[in-house]
């Protein structure tokens, strides 16, 4: 009996409840959709928490996938930025290190070139004044010739004096000592006058002096005569 009763009482369940409303007489169907109903409305919330929850952590997955996304461009971006400076800078320094090297060449061209010219002598003022020297006393020589002058020798001198309207005054004596300093050689000579040695300082190549004779020649073993001045006159004597 309860066989038959089921299968009536689940055929006659309608499957919208607003549509058909359940009658209150029947106990047994009315649990039984109330059953149907609550099972139906838990796992319809059941689902539709699972699709809140999927549908939450989609948006959290792809709030992150976005985030990531984002500093990945960012990242990649300053890098392709980073990398942008650092070929300008790579090639400012290829461009230095090409001038560095053209001018470094251009530098030993030049180099090689004035090594390959003849260096020209350079001509100091000592040298200057001592080709003047020695031009000044070429010249003085073709005038007026001049003896071989040394130490101890007798010479006679014919000076001229300006102020004694050019008249040539004689002077001889022994010579004591030999300046030699190219034009501005001198001489100096010692006499005995009046029982007093006098000494007198003659240039060789002065334009006053007219001529210079050797009357004799001594053989003496010092440079300079100087102690002659401490000796008796006699040895400053000649004839």
């Amino acid at each position: 009996m309860g066989s038959k009763i089921l299968p009536q009482a689940f055929a006659g369940i309608p499957r919208n409840p607003t549509q058909f409303p359940v009658p209150k007489k029947l106990g047994f169907s009315s649990t039984i959709n109330r059953s149907s109903y609550l099972s139906n409305s838990a796992s319809f919330s059941r689902v539709s928490a699972s699709r809140v929850s999927s549908t939450s952590f989609s948006s959290n997955l792809d709030a992150i996938v976005k985030a990531f996304a984002r500093q990945s461009f960012v990242t990649r971006a300053e890098s392709e930025s980073g990398g942008g400076e650092v070929v300008e800078e790579t090639e400012n320094v290829d461009e230095e290190v090409a001038e560095e090297g053209s001018e470094e060449e251009e530098v030993k061209a030049e180099v090689e070139v004035a090594v390959k010219e003849p260096r020209k002598p350079r001509v100091q003022l000592g040298e200057i004044i001592g080709i003047l020297n020695k031009r000044a006393v070429e010249a003085s020589e073709k005038e007026r010739p001049i003896p071989d002058i040394r130490t101890g020798d007798v010479v006679e001198i014919k000076l001229e004096v300006p102020e004694n309207r050019r008249r040539l005054s004689i002077y001889k004596g022994i010579v004591i000592s030999k300046q030699n300093a190219g034009i501005h050689s001198t001489i100096r000579i010692r006499r005995i006058i009046a029982g007093i040695g006098v000494e007198i300082v003659f240039p060789i190549y002065s334009p006053n002096i007219k001529e210079i004779k050797l009357i004799k020649h001594r053989k003496v073993r010092r440079a300079r005569l100087y102690y002659l001045r401490d000796k008796l006159p006699r040895f400053s004597t000649f004839k």
